[in-house]
């Protein structure tokens, strides 16, 4: 009897020691492990694509054709405005790439980005949305499927940082880590929806926690303190709504642009209050693009930092209607802003090309619509 406790002592010791090999990594121990690196050159063009919601009744061959033209408008302008050697050099999806879809429609769209990415010579990075964790497959197989695409840039230690999709992109002079970064591109979970960090399943929103920010903080200190950094989340935080009110109150001036035709979906409750771009600010944020939104594009420049919401891409879920004789006040201030005098829909893209290592960039949102009698096109510069 003695034996088998004995034994039984043994084999439990054996297996917490085991626990502790496996215990998560401390992110401020392996800031360099987040960090990618990619060559960066004047004329950088990062397009972004956001809430693509390919699904279970998703037609893989409308869906691809949409996005097929998408990638050779952008090709076009580019080159157009650039010169014939300019071309799309980072894509960002920017969540919910997928809602309630299946393995099939997982592996067609991660094989269509790949054939696109070798057409165009570009990588992409994904964050996730909230309904990125709502699909029919394991989360942990869409993490794998990124991690394995060849020209995906995507990273998910088991670590202490709250979320999945947390890393860096720094643009360096010959692309390795060798070298000093001249920009950095922070990729940010912003989290909810069957938070896998929260006993609930029912979160409809989130924010970007204070241990991220100060993850962020520490990346761009190992950048370095001067370096100009974008980053790319899914989900509004209440910096947007600050930015909003201060824009109507005061008939203060604030440049801003494009739509802004519902709520930015942050929550405003007190319990999900970002500190992101309040703290990010003060170490070199130039710009912060999200999506989740459907109905805004909206852009404003906040206390420094230009905040803008991406163009929703393509035509799964819902996306607005622009009428151009609506006498709706919301719908009359977009129209105004991008000096459209037609029907549209607001799905698209948007395109940020940094000019220059001083933190200048364009950022241009692209309307592009299917129609039998010849596509609709529309770029207009923020």
């Amino acid at each position: 009897m003695r034996k088998k406790l004995l034994s039984i002592v043994l084999a439990a010791v054996m297996l917490l020691q085991l626990t502790g090999c496996s215990a998560k990594q401390r992110y401020d121990e392996h800031l360099d492990d987040y960090v990618f690196a990619l060559e960066y050159h004047d004329d950088y063009n990062i397009l972004q694509m956001t809430d693509i919601h390919w699904n279970v009744n998703s037609s893989v061959k409308s869906s691809s054709a949409y996005l097929d033209k998408l990638f050779e408008e952008v090709n076009a302008h580019i080159k157009k405005s650039q010169g014939a050697d300019a071309k799309i050099d980072l894509v960002e999806l920017t969540g919910d790439i997928f809602m309630l879809a299946n393995s099939y429609h997982l592996d067609k769209f991660i094989e269509y980005f790949e054939d696109k990415a070798e057409q165009y010579g570009f990588v992409y990075a994904p964050v996730w949305g909230n309904h990125d964790r709502q699909s029919l497959f394991d989360p942990k197989t869409l993490s794998e499927k990124f991690r394995n695409a060849a020209h995906c840039i995507y990273y998910e230690p088991s670590d202490d940082l709250y979320g999945r999709s947390n890393y860096i992109i720094n643009l360096t002079a010959d692309g390795t880590k060798n070298s000093e970064a001249v920009w950095m591109i922070a990729n940010i979970d912003s989290g909810a929806g069957f938070s896998e960090t929260e006993l609930s399943v029912s979160i409809d929103n989130d924010y970007i926690r204070p241990d991220q920010t100060d993850w962020f903080i520490k990346e761009h200190e190992l950048a370095g303190k001067d370096v100009p950094a974008i980053a790319y989340y899914h989900i509004a935080q209440d910096e947007n709504q600050k930015a909003w009110d201060e824009v109507n109150e005061d008939a203060k001036s604030h440049k801003n642009k494009f739509f802004k035709l519902e709520g930015f979906c942050d929550n405003g409750n007190e319990r999900y209050a970002s500190d992101f771009i309040d703290r990010a600010k003060e170490h070199n944020l130039k710009a912060a693009f999200m999506g989740h939104a459907h109905n805004v594009d909206w852009t404003v420049e906040y206390e420094g930092v230009v905040i803008g919401l991406g163009v929703k891409t393509g035509e799964e879920l819902y996306y607005a209607h622009v009428d151009a004789d609506s006498d709706d006040a919301a719908m009359r201030a977009g129209l105004d802003s991008v000096g459209i005098n037609e029907d549209f829909d607001l799905i698209g893209a948007s395109l940020v090309t940094l000019t220059d290592k001083d933190g200048s960039f364009d950022l241009e949102h692209l309307y592009f619509n299917e129609r039998e009698n010849g596509d609709f096109s529309a770029w207009v510069k923020w």
